[in-house]
């Protein structure tokens, strides 16, 4: 499968510009094309090898705001980069907890989000280590879930558990950040807003795949073992179903997501895990992102903080006066970004087909030069050498050409 369409060549030097670029200290959300670089870059030396020797000069320990942007790109490594990008990132295992642990001692600003996004890292790095069937964007077919656990029921009940702790940690990361935000206001228009959040489009697409393998293990397990034992599991289930189900729910009404991702809804009421056949009626949700979707950093962004995000209802009323005055041609296709003004192309993007275009009409103008001058030359060459030869004539008859 392609990551994306995206055709340049990775040099380290390029490489490590773009990972300086991505994890900086401005409080906006990372760039999308320095994000895609480093993980294009992970691929193209097989490894993580220049990311680390980047990072390992930047002083996480003391910018809270160059930590979480480490969390956040280290993240999409994981996820998308290449497979050995866990195996070089081992050895730095320690240092993300010891890391955590002194985040956590500051209880305002990004110190605890980085706190908690660098144990949902290393446990992340801990679950995948110890279950390497699981690839690290965790899109897995029922066959190979069912492989994951090798026809053991022990080995389905220590995984359920593993998974559960897997997704705790991911809704203690998106939980945290929305309760550093004032959600009373428009957040997500905003780019601090938009730094904390953005991280989470990788804890939305985490999490739609743990909570469906829970489901399906958990329906697993109650084939095997009486209800009893697993009580526990339900319980843990139905705490984290809740948390999920609010989590989702709330994120869809952010305007700054509804441009990026497409995000499901949980069922109103959890599977009943008692009763077998009710393993048909579950729904696997579903995370949808466009093919082509602007980056965080062109997304429109405002500075102010007065300004309220709309509900559904004032957000009906909007769409539907939109459609009155411009049309609705949209509508057929929500998640058609590539029209919108706010996924133009980057102005750089711009600037480098504008000259392309002019080079490429000088290329022409300049070989039509050189035509137009060869001929000349050959004219000039011509008439030269009739010249010469009258004058040889001359010299033996005593004519001169005039």
């Amino acid at each position: 499968m392609e990551l994306y369409s995206y055709k340049m060549c990775i040099t380290p030097g390029f490489y490590t510009v773009s990972v300086n670029k991505a994890i900086n200290t401005q409080e906006v959300a990372v760039k999308e094309k320095h994000a895609r670089t480093c993980i294009l870059g992970t691929h193209h030396e097989k490894g993580a090898q220049t990311f680390w020797s980047v990072v390992n000069r930047l002083p996480l320990s003391s910018n809270a705001m160059l930590c979480w942007k480490f969390c956040h790109v280290f993240h999409k490594l994981l996820r998308d980069g290449h497979p050995n990008v866990l195996k070089d990132s081992l050895r730095y295992k320690n240092e993300l907890s010891d890391m955590s642990r002194m985040w956590g001692h500051l209880s305002e600003g990004y110190g605890q989000l980085c706190s908690i996004y660098l144990k949902l890292l290393r446990t992340r790095m801990e679950y995948h280590t110890k279950n390497p069937r699981f690839p690290g964007n965790l899109q897995m077919s029922d066959r190979q879930l069912d492989e994951a656990g090798e026809s053991d029921v022990n080995n389905f009940f220590q995984l359920t558990v593993e998974m559960f702790d897997y997704l705790e940690c991911e809704l203690n990361l998106f939980q945290t950040v929305f309760n550093s935000l004032d959600m009373s206001r428009s957040v997500s228009v905003t780019t601090a807003g938009q730094c904390r959040l953005a991280p989470l489009i990788q804890v939305i697409l985490d999490c739609s795949h743990l909570y469906d393998y829970t489901v399906k293990l958990l329906f697993k397990l109650h084939s095997c073992l009486p209800a009893d034992t697993l009580q526990g599991h339900r319980d843990r289930f139905m705490e984290q179903f809740t948390k999920l189900k609010d989590l989702f729910q709330r994120s869809s009404n952010l305007q700054y997501f509804k441009r990026l991702i497409q995000i499901p809804q949980l069922p109103e009421n959890p599977p009943n895990f008692l009763r077998a056949s009710a393993l048909s009626e579950h729904i696997s949700p579903v995370v949808v992102i466009p093919a082509e979707v602007s980056s965080p950093d062109s997304e429109p962004v405002l500075e102010k903080d007065d300004l309220m995000d709309m509900d559904a209802s004032q957000q009906t009323l909007f769409d539907n006066k939109f459609d009155d005055v411009f049309g609705s041609s949209l509508s057929s296709d929500p998640f058609n970004f590539n029209n919108q003004n706010g996924v133009n192309k980057d102005e750089k993007d711009h600037l480098i087909e504008r000259l392309y275009r002019e080079i490429s009409g000088l290329t022409g103008q300049l070989d039509n030069m050189k035509i137009e001058v060869h001929s000349r030359v050959h004219v000039r060459l011509g008439f030269t050498s009739m010249w010469h030869m009258a004058f040889l004539r001359s010299h033996d008859t005593g004519w001169t050409p005039s």
